[in-house]
């Protein structure tokens, strides 16, 4: 479980950075002129209202020319320039703009989380000693429509729940490790922080185990 989300979380993190650099990339390049230009107003001691009201008169008139260039081409009257624009008084953040604000950061720090969970998984493991029920391979599919697999062991315990391996199986070793255990022997299982923390009544991942006691 938490190799699957770490893997899907890889996958869209990334292609979200390539899209957020691109995009960044084309604006960098499409603002150079007006950033060129708001610097040379603000070294003459233009203030920032100052500033982007010009912005917005350059705007203004550049769109009313593009315009006036189709009504010519109509054969009808060309529409006159825009009046000057005045500033409007900054607007106090609202409460909408402030929980976009909160959610946005709730969704970096949860996509943090997920990245970093195999990381976070190897910080204070614990051992739980468990009696195994039984055990059987385990194959999930993650990522864009499936493209990524993941195999594991799904290992069922009588007092500590269902159990995942990941850790050592390959799809050549998973059926030989699922056989391994014996059901009703009692095995100690180690658990990281992020699976004990995340996954306490879901599908802990153990990230290595032994056998403690055969069955009598």
């Amino acid at each position: 479980m938490v190799v699957d989300m770490a893997v899907t979380g890889f996958i869209f993190g990334a292609l979200g950075q390539v899209i957020a650099f691109a995009v960044a990339v084309t604006l960098f390049v499409r603002s150079a002129p007006a950033r060129r230009r708001w610097a040379a107003h603000r070294q003459a001691g233009w203030t920032t209202a100052q500033c982007r009201a010009d912005d917005a008169r350059r705007s203004g008139v550049e769109h009313i020319r593009m315009l006036n260039a189709c009504l010519r081409k109509l054969g009808l009257r060309p529409v006159p320039p825009p009046t000057p624009w005045t500033p409007p008084p900054p607007k106090k953040p609202t409460v909408m703009s402030r929980l976009s604000v909160v959610l946005v950061i709730l969704m970096v720090v949860f996509g943090v989380v997920i990245l970093a969970s195999p990381w976070l998984d190897t910080r204070d493991v614990q051992s739980i000693r468990c009696e195994v029920v039984s055990a059987e391979p385990r194959t999930t599919s993650s990522g864009l429509r499936g493209s990524v697999t993941t195999v594991s062991v799904l290992v069922k315990t009588q007092d500590c729940g269902p159990l995942a391996v990941h850790w050592g199986v390959t799809s050549d070793n998973q059926d030989e490790i699922a056989a391994s255990f014996i059901p009703g022997a009692t095995y100690e299982f180690d658990i990281g922080w992020f699976s004990r923390t995340f996954f306490k009544n879901g599908i802990q991942s153990a990230r290595d185990y032994r056998l403690i006691g055969k069955p009598a």
